[in-house]
């Protein structure tokens, strides 16, 4: 669980279905999920592993230990959304 953080994840279920986040941490058997612009870091949205379909590369987006600000969450969604379209 905790090796998923700092990649993409895009929700299969709930009003927020196909919206792509990043995975900011886990907690209680959830995922924290951040977009940068509704759910910030510091409101992270909780979703169940099920709910979502992991887009882990050879390394995260983000490695792990380093801050981050909400404008670097909202650009890297900016330009994996105009990279490859979300299916």
């Amino acid at each position: 669980m905790e090796d998923r953080i700092g990649c993409f994840a895009v929700s299969l279920a709930g009003h927020d279905r196909g919206r792509l986040y990043v995975i900011v941490g886990y907690q209680e058997g959830a995922y924290l999920l951040a977009d940068g612009r509704l759910k910030t870091l510091e409101r992270p949205k909780r979703k169940k592993g099920r709910h979502l379909r992991m887009i882990c590369g050879e390394r995260p987006v983000f490695p792990s230990g380093k801050p981050l600000r909400n404008e670097e969450v909202k650009r890297a969604i900016t330009l994996r959304s105009a990279k490859k379209p979300i299916k």
